[in-house]
């Protein structure tokens, strides 16, 4: 692990010292702990102990020690924030800045598309003082990760091609172990590394421990709630000297200089001081129901997409609008028509007057009305044909699909994406375990919120894009805005074929002649006006634009959401290392069913026309 760590003007030069530190407070109503001063040194082979309650600063004094705040960032957030005051970080200069420290987390910390064995080569190629140089042999690289896995415990033939999720917690943090040796850590902090694990194995980690810092001469900075197991560690198994020194039972000198325990005290909080009354809130439950589950989803769903939508609707709409514009501009029939008049006017005029050569005068007087004709009959035909493309496009055809597609990755990838992890991280496991469906806890919920997100954003985008295409068919010339948004509106509400429609748009309500049945039964006629095929009747009702705009919407949502739940759940076992390959599955799968089903619902609106 490659750390950044403390600049290299504050070093010392004692071979034997590695690391003086000291943290003073100077805020107590902020500083989590109580101590006026916290300081240790941190010899070659020795163990610092820190210990205290959770909450007194344990981890955040080991993660800026560790590197994993910076240096002055670090110090003046734990400053402003915390209350305290780094006042010696003091590093042994002999040591470069990457070989100072590492870390051993209590989450195993491995890269899982990796093999055992791999994770230490990436260790030992990125440490400057250990780069597999271009003239090494394989095997001697090999030779060195083997010399690594044995040093911890690991067997190189036998664990080193296991990938992490093979791994035992002991396993695991052995691993990381030997990544930090992989790199020459002259200092290992390691934060609750017995944690979750059983006796046995945390005694075994222990004794590597000892063991590494004994011979190696690594120091060890140590977050542990388990002093029996410390003892180990700091190989005092048979008393603690008053001092705060271990005596170690076969004497070595680099178990016993420089190991001790700091405790750190924990400030009591204001909330600690309160009594538990009926002023205090209760911890939150949201989401354990399914009706907030699928609030959150539709917000979710929603709110986050629909800048997405917008942007890509005005886009599109500007596009598509000013191409469409600018050919229709461009159109001019008049020299097409004018010929076509001469041509075949010219043999009428002959005939009527029954000379030769038609007057120039008859020829100019009929191209002239001709142009006037066009003129006021080809700008509103085109303004129409334009609005009705615009309205036909986006409603039916574009609108849905283009939502369908943005979505397949924003809500599709996003919810394959949860179930993934967590399938991978053993949270469906854990509900099959509390007797509840993991479909009916994620998909059930997310499904609805989609199937309500998805028409509203399909509708917002389509409504944008139109009114984009009223803007720009003004700058080329083409119609008005008013009569640009009635052709729209009877493009996308034409009535339907249907008797019963029919009847009632013809008798303009309930009252015409015949009986009350006669009426009732007129009205609910959902034949059409040309077949008495009910099929007929439903592909009518379903291809009316708005209906088919909403079908396609919804029937599109169910797709994306169907394949992100099939490739999401697929594997029972799925690691955190394929949870990617997950998301891009039920993102690509999802927008090619989508181009099929377009496809189908294209030949559907065909059926219908």
């Amino acid at each position: 692990m490659k750390s950044t760590s403390v600049s290299d003007d504050e070093i010392i030069n004692d071979e034997h010292i590695i690391l003086e530190f000291k943290a003073n407070k100077i805020d107590p109503n902020r500083c989590p702990f109580i101590n006026d001063t916290v300081s240790f040194t941190l010899n070659r082979g020795s163990c610092v102990h820190l210990a205290g309650p959770s909450g007194a600063g344990k981890t955040t004094l080991s993660n800026y020690i560790a590197g994993i705040l910076h240096p002055d960032k670090g110090k003046n957030m734990l400053r402003n924030t915390l209350g305290i005051a780094i006042d010696t970080c003091k590093w042994n200069s002999s040591i470069p800045q990457g070989e100072r420290v590492g870390m051993l987390f209590q989450q195993t910390a491995l890269l899982d598309s990796l093999t055992v064995a791999g994770n230490v080569c990436v260790a030992l190629e990125h440490c400057p003082s250990t780069l597999v140089k271009s003239d090494d042999t394989i095997i001697s690289t090999q030779q060195k990760i083997k010399a690594l896995l044995e040093t911890v415990g690991l067997d190189y033939l036998r664990d080193g091609p296991k990938r992490p999720s093979e791994l035992s917690g002991g396993m695991a943090r052995r691993a990381s172990l030997a990544l930090q040796l992989a790199q020459h850590k002259h200092v290992i902090v390691l934060d609750e590394p017995f944690a979750g694990l059983d006796y046995i194995t945390a005694v075994g980690i222990a004794k590597e421990l000892e063991r590494i810092r004994r011979d190696k001469g690594t120091a060890l900075l140590l977050i542990s709630h388990e002093p029996e197991i410390v003892e180990i560690v700091m190989g005092n198994t048979k008393e603690v000297m008053s001092n705060g020194g271990s005596s170690s039972k076969n004497g070595s000198s680099h178990t016993s200089t420089g190991s001790n325990t700091v405790t750190l005290q924990r400030r009591e909080s204001e909330l600690d001081k309160q009594v538990v009354s009926s002023t205090l809130k209760h911890p939150s439950t949201f989401g354990k129901d399914a009706h907030q589950r699928f609030m959150v989803k539709v917000l979710d769903y929603f709110l986050y997409s629909l800048p997405l939508i917008l942007l890509t609707f005005m886009a599109a709409g500007l596009a598509i609008s000013m191409l469409s514009s600018d050919i229709l501009r461009r159109v001019d029939v008049t020299d097409t028509v004018l010929s076509i008049v001469q041509k075949e006017i010219k043999p009428l005029i002959q005939m009527f007057t029954g000379e030769e050569d038609v007057s120039p005068m008859y020829t100019m007087m009929i191209n002239m009305k001709v142009k006037g004709m066009l003129n006021t009959t080809i700008p509103p035909a085109k303004a129409t044909l334009y609005a009705m493309g615009m309205a036909k496009l986006f409603v039916l055809e574009i609108g849905p699909l283009i939502t369908a597609l943005l979505l397949s990755g924003r809500i599709g990838g996003s919810y394959s994406g949860e179930v993934a992890t967590m399938q991978a991280t053993a949270q469906n496991k854990l509900l099959l375990t509390l007797g509840i469906s993991p479909i009916v806890w994620t998909f059930g919920p997310s499904l609805l919120a989609s199937w309500i997100a998805s028409p509203l954003l399909t509708m917002s985008g389509t409504i944008l894009a139109l009114e984009i295409g009223a803007h720009v068919g003004i700058q080329y010339g083409i119609g008005n805005m008013e009569s640009y948004r009635n052709e729209v509106w009877n493009a996308v509400f034409v009535p339907l074929r249907l008797r019963g429609v029919v009847t009632w748009t013809e008798n303009e309500g309930w009252e015409h002649g015949g009986t009350t049945l006669e009426s009732v039964y007129s009205y609910l006629d959902l034949r059409c006006t040309y077949s008495d095929s009910y099929t007929d009747a439903l592909i009518e009702i379903s291809t009316h634009p708005v209906i088919f705009h909403l079908i396609k919407s919804v029937l599109f949502m169910t797709i994306i959401m169907g394949v992100a739940e099939m490739a999401s759940r697929r594997k029972t076992d799925l690691t955190p290392r394929g949870v990617p390959k997950v998301i891009t599955t039920s993102v690509v799968m999802g927008s090619l069913f989508v181009i099929f089903a377009d496809w189908g619902f294209s030949q559907l609106l065909l059926k219908r026309h």
